[in-house]
């Protein structure tokens, strides 16, 4: 395994061919992947017992999904030394991924799957992805719930740190710019909007986005209220060739 592999898992909530799907994916491996030595990805689904009216399994059949997740997990990872990238859910369906050099085993270990849970259907597919596309492609985030997840994972954070999240306080924003022209035009947008520029920077010109900006404003650290800026940032620096690279507050305690 690459040594700037760190394992990173998290889930977002989207829709698969227009249905409702929970997708959780291993974050970490985007900035090693593909694995050159791990070119076959392999796909087993097994089939919901019961489900509600969105397709997702009833509360007593959790505990057997993660049981048959577990066995398969430990079963590839220990005879094939494949990786785990993924499980979506959706449509009565529970889909598990893996990137493997080795496939030789597969069926034998699907048997034994099959075995230790007579009352489920498993179907599995295996194929040539060198460039790990069903990764990246399908079950990676887009912007937009990347976003939620990051946002989600501060938040967490603060919470864990008592913070009282209806508090205003000052927020800073991180963003990147190609050039010096459209960090300026997103820099007279905002300004507008009541952000102060709290850093304009350039770093090394080996970097895509070289052109840095940090931005400050004071406002409440909830849910809603974060996701509502972070998106307007987002959606401004991406107009502006750039990117948004997340928000830092202070934490705010109740006797504060």
């Amino acid at each position: 395994m690459n040594s700037d592999y760190e394992q990173d898992w998290d889930v977002y909530f989207c829709y698969l061919e227009d249905t409702p799907a929970f997708i959780s994916v291993d974050l970490g491996y985007f900035d090693v992947a593909p694995l050159t030595d791990k070119p076959h990805l392999i796909e087993v689904a097994a089939g919901l017992l019961t489900t509600t009216a969105d397709g997702f399994p009833e509360n007593d059949e959790w505990e057997k999904l993660e049981e048959i997740e577990d066995m398969l997990v430990n079963s590839f990872e220990e005879k094939l030394e494949a990786s785990f990238v993924g499980k979506t859910l959706n449509s009565g369906r529970r889909g598990l991924y893996f990137y493997s050099g080795d496939t030789l085993l597969v069926e034998q270990m699907i048997d034994e799957l099959r075995q230790h849970f007579p009352a489920y259907t498993f179907e599995h597919q295996v194929q040539e992805d060198p460039n790990w596309e069903v990764y990246f492609d399908y079950l990676y985030p887009d912007e937009e719930s990347l976003l939620r997840i990051q946002n989600n994972k501060m938040l967490r954070l603060l919470e864990e740190q008592g913070d009282q999240a209806y508090v205003p306080r000052l927020i800073s924003y991180s963003l990147y710019f190609r050039s010096k022209k459209d960090r300026a035009a997103v820099v007279e947008e905002v300004t507008k909007s009541g952000f102060e520029v709290v850093e304009e920077s350039m770093l090394g010109s080996d970097k895509e986005v070289p052109y840095k900006l940090v931005l400050s404003r004071e406002s409440k650290a909830d849910e809603e209220t974060i996701y509502l800026v972070t998106e307007m940032l987002q959606q401004l620096a991406i107009q502006h060739d750039g990117e948004f690279d997340g928000w830092e507050t202070q934490v705010v305690q109740e006797n504060d």
